[in-house]
């Protein structure tokens, strides 16, 4: 036993170092000022998620009251690979719940990283996905990770993602922070930081056309950007809520605009982002723009796409 804890010492010890301290990508804006990117692809297994997953996992592996833990969560795609890929190598037993419109690489993806996978039909939306893993949970052998609900998600973003870019920046001013959420846990847990360091920060929020947040319709099955949009029928996800009044502004981006914005963007740069990322990057411009040269404004670039996206953009 106590090899195998030491192995699984060793394996988080190392994911830690991995994580983080992502580059910070410097974009001059004709007609405006700088944005400036964090590329979260650089993280161990490609995406921002992975910041989470390790900060949910170790608290619960930290506090844990029994030997045999056996993880529950859902996901939109990008969280499910980094627990699945933690609990792989650390021999936990994981159980997944996702919508049946999942690309396919991610679930081939969970498949080769030994998750369990519960799919719900697309017509219910990310909220009912949410609502068959709260019934699932009711199993008491699950150790739900809930992550709307779980602080760990967002203390990670602030101690860790806002900290890393007030010092990539050093006393650079920062006019506004713009990114799009899922649960909110990096929107918020940023600009939290941002905002103990330099008070006049701006909030701005971006998602799907096809499902903005707060929106009163019912949930919908729309192609829209990956791991974001609301939850339809007026609900609004808890860490955003508690802070939405401080939101300056909401951007919305269809998916065929973001799918445009990554082919535009490898077009000039080289440079691979997903539809998240090229949402981001399109109201960081307008933003930029309308706040004028020298303005500098900060987001973030959460992955550099699914193969499915990548194959629709061109």
């Amino acid at each position: 036993m106590k090899k195998v804890l030491s192995k699984q010492n060793s394996f988080l010890n190392d994911f830690k170092n991995d994580l983080g301290n992502t580059s910070l990508l410097e974009i001059d804006v004709p007609g405006g000022g700088t944005v400036y990117a964090k590329c979260e692809w650089e993280n161990p297994t490609g995406s921002i998620k992975d910041r989470a997953a390790f900060a949910m996992l170790e608290r619960e592996l930290t506090n844990a009251r029994k030997d045999h833990i056996h993880f529950l969560e859902y996901s939109g795609g990008n969280l499910g690979v980094s627990l699945a890929y933690l609990c792989s190598n650390l021999s936990i037993d994981l159980d997944l719940v996702l919508s049946k419109s999942t690309s396919r690489s991610i679930l081939e993806k969970l498949k080769n990283y030994g998750a369990n996978i519960h799919l719900v039909d697309k017509s219910k939306g990310f909220y009912g996905v949410i609502q068959q893993t709260i019934n699932l949970s009711k199993n008491n052998n699950y150790t739900f990770l809930y992550q709307h609900q779980n602080t760990a998600n967002i203390n990670a973003h602030y101690a860790g993602t806002g900290k890393e870019i007030l010092m990539q920046l050093n006393d650079i001013q920062i006019d506004a922070w713009v990114a799009a959420a899922g649960t909110g846990g990096s929107l918020m847990g940023v600009y939290k930081a941002l905002k103990d360091h330099q008070s006049e920060v701006e909030l701005h929020l971006v998602m799907p056309k096809e499902a903005p947040y707060g929106s009163m319709e019912p949930p919908n099955s729309e192609k829209r950007l990956a791991g974001t949009g609301g939850f339809g029928l007026g609900r609004k996800q808890t860490f955003i809520k508690e802070y939405e009044h401080f939101i300056k502004e909401q951007w919305l981006c269809s998916y065929s605009e973001a799918l445009e914005g990554m082919r535009d963007f490898y077009n000039k740069t080289g440079i691979k982002i997903g539809t998240s990322a090229a949402a981001n990057y399109n109201a960081a411009k307008k933003i930029s723009c309308k706040l004028g040269p020298g303005s500098n404004i900060v987001t973030i670039f959460p992955d550099q796409g699914s193969e499915e996206e990548w194959d629709l953009a061109f």
